[in-house]
């Protein structure tokens, strides 16, 4: 994987959680403090991968890099997955599953 491949990657996937989130905020904001955490925590792997991936000594397209940025690569998806499990158990929480006794219910 190369260096703008990895960014893209990065900004991608934790967009992608990001925007999931604020999707789902929308139509239940009885979940607020649960989704911002989400966002806030996408937020700032993005930031921490970001910078990251130039926190290295090694040359341009060397094997030393390409290691470097494929360890990245892995920390990305791991999180990425962790992201959207969280969003997953937000959304199946019974407050948020359709069907549910609510407010305009007859």
């Amino acid at each position: 994987m190369e260096r703008q491949d990895l960014l893209n990657a990065i900004e991608t996937l934790l967009n992608d959680a990001t925007e999931q989130c604020f999707h789902h905020l929308v139509n239940h904001p009885q979940e607020s403090m649960a989704l911002n955490e989400i966002i806030r925590e996408a937020t700032q792997e993005r930031a921490y991968l970001t910078v990251k991936v130039d926190a290295h000594n090694f040359e341009r397209g060397s094997e030393g890099a390409r290691a470097h940025y494929k360890q990245i690569s892995r920390e990305l998806h791991k999180k990425s997955l962790q992201l959207m499990g969280s969003l997953q158990d937000v959304k199946r929480r019974p407050s948020n599953v359709a069907g549910d006794a609510g407010a305009f219910d007859a």
